[in-house]
């Protein structure tokens, strides 16, 4: 995409956060926290402090799980194009870290009388209390639509190794994300459909009408897009294969005797399109796409033949503007109405659609990310975001005893797990460690092998637990790429000598449990935060003693703890 193209885009994009007085710089932070940042967008609000008065602080996060404080400024150029981003501003933002050095500074900063709403961030989110309990490292974050000239490039390569770290997101950077993140979509072509009678229209909003009509199924399998699914972008899931619904739904197409009754209890369709015009019974939309529904047409269109002028379905056909979150709500609400999990629920949001692109960007397609049940990514290895998810949970946030909670993890903990620092090839290196773990399954005792899906969260934790023992697996499970581009295949076998190691102590842990205590029950152990901390526990003492017992003989190819040096 050229720079021209990319600035609207970005424009675009960042348009629908310019609500109440928000300028756009504003505006591009509230993009920037939702898209890059992934903050939840309930959250933005309560992160954003421009305005007169903010000491340089166009918006303050504290994360509690990467023990972080970060400070954000924003600077928006209605003409990217013929202005640059020098590093004045860049000083002054760095100047704004000192703030946070220790409570005295955050206490000094309240003290200095600066703007009401940064003031109240301050105290709502108790960075003093936070401060002074642990030890919280800052970040600096400056955000740009405009490109950094010489004076500003040669600042931020100066400050490369400094502290606190400075992270500098200029036009490219941010216009690339816009592109990652755009909504999908719709179809491009103009398209009618034919009711059995007159349409009825209702103007909802401004910008928003509903027209609602009965349908011959014969028309809606007409529809471009079926086969290859881009009729669905929008939707939250694709077809998700012989489920116990869809064979009903078929057994129904194929009894003609039903297709009269069918209108009566089948729930309907619901179309997006960007220009609707209504013309007795027919219905005209200018670029469409399927949100509800996906499911049932797939199905019909696989049964075409079979199809009667009697099969009618009720189509809600919704005209939006093309930047218009009414859409998005509509995707959301239609679905939340049926038995949609909350996983499907989520392919939609920003998040999994920019780590789903970047997966593609980086391994092509070797390796891929599902984000919705059904889908298609065409590479040869996949990781469903489910299992990614409960990965994320064991190793990152080290909580393996919340991993087996699904009901939580696109709940509550959707935004702690989908976090800024998960990438492409975090993703690559959970895939890897996940196999490796699969590898050693039929070494368990038998009651373990049983349950393997229930421990295998606690086992893929201590493995991970053991290879942050070294710096190189500390750095591994951080920056993994430095290892995953040319030595991936080293990697994964330390990973599955390491899996093997920590599965005889798990044996032997449960083995000697069992002998003390006969109510001893290991499908409990492995899913309390106790249990698997005592377990944890033992694990390090093997490794930290097998490891000194190694470094004494001259060991080489340390067999307990990671050693693999990254690729040159």
């Amino acid at each position: 995409m050229d720079l021209e193209a990319g600035d609207q885009l970005l424009s675009d994009e960042v348009q629908p956060y310019r609500l109440g007085t928000r300028t756009m710089s504003a505006a591009m932070l509230a993009w920037f926290l939702v898209n890059v940042w992934r903050l939840d967008p309930e959250d933005v609000d309560d992160a954003i402090c421009d305005g007169g008065g903010d000491k340089g602080i166009d918006a303050l996060l504290v994360d509690d799980d990467l023990l972080e404080v970060t400070v954000v400024q924003g600077k928006w150029r209605e003409d990217p194009q013929k202005s640059t981003q020098g590093d004045q501003d860049l000083k002054n933002l760095v100047g704004a870290a000192t703030y946070f050095d220790s409570p005295e500074t955050v206490r000094a900063l309240l003290d200095s009388k600066p703007n009401a709403e940064l003031k109240k961030l301050i105290i709502r989110q108790e960075v003093e209390e936070k401060v002074a309990a642990r030890s919280y490292t800052v970040r600096l974050v400056f955000v740009t639509n405009a490109a950094l000239d010489s004076a500003g490039d040669s600042y931020l390569t100066a400050r490369d190794t400094v502290s606190p770290s400075l992270e500098v997101w200029d036009r490219q950077q941010i216009t690339d994300v816009a592109e990652r993140t755009r909504r999908p979509d719709l179809r491009h072509e103009t398209v009618q459909l034919r009711a059995v009678a007159p349409p009825s229209e209702v103007q909802l909003t401004s910008s928003e009408r509903l027209a609602v009509g009965l349908v011959p199924a014969k028309e809606l399998v007409q529809l471009p897009g079926i086969t290859d699914h881009t009729l669905f972008s929008r939707n939250v899931r694709l077809f998700a294969g012989r489920t116990s619904i869809n064979k009903q739904l078929q057994d129904t197409v194929l009894d003609l005797d039903e297709h009269r009754l069918f209108p009566a209890y089948h729930n309907g369709m619901t179309l997006l399109t960007e220009k609707l015009t209504v013309d007795d019974r027919t219905l005209t939309m200018s670029r469409v796409g399927v949100v509800n529904g996906c499911q049932s047409l797939i199905t019909l269109s696989d049964n075409k033949s079979h199809l009667t002028d009697d099969l009618l379905l009720v189509v809600k056909v919704v005209e939006v503007l093309s930047d218009s979150k009414v859409a998005d709500q509509i995707t959301y609400r239609s679905n939340n109405q049926n038995a949609v999990s909350l996983r499907d629920q989520r392919s939609s949001d920003v998040v999994l659609r920019d780590l789903q692109r970047g997966v593609t960007d980086t391994f092509g397609k070797s390796f891929g990310f599902e984000i919705k049940v059904g889908e298609k990514t065409g590479a040869s290895e996949v990781l469903e975001n489910s299992l990614a998810a409960q990965l994320v949970m064991a190793i990152y946030l080290r909580e393996p005893w919340a991993a087996v909670r699904k009901v939580r993890l696109f709940d509550q903990d959707y935004r702690r797990i989908f976090n800024r620092s998960i990438t492409p090839y975090k993703l690559r290196l959970l895939f890897l460690l996940d196999r490796a773990i699969q590898s050693v399954r039929d070494d368990f005792r038998d009651e373990l092998q049983s349950s393997f899906a229930s421990i295998k969260f606690t086992l893929a934790h201590l493995v991970a637990e053991v290879v942050r023992q070294s710096e190189a697996g500390h750095q591994l499970l951080e920056i993994p790429e430095r290892w995953l581009k040319n030595a991936e295949e080293p990697v994964y076998e330390a990973l599955v000598q390491i899996a093997g190691e920590v599965t005889d102590l798990i044996n032997f842990h449960v083995e000697q449990e069992s002998e003390l205590d006969e109510n001893y029950d290991s499908k409990v152990a492995f899913k309390s935060r106790s249990g698997v901390l005592r377990l944890q526990g033992e694990v390090l003492r093997d490794a930290k003693r097998q490891a000194a017992r190694d470094a004494r003989k001259q060991t080489t190819g340390n067999s307990y703890l990671f050693s693999v040096s990254p690729a040159p």
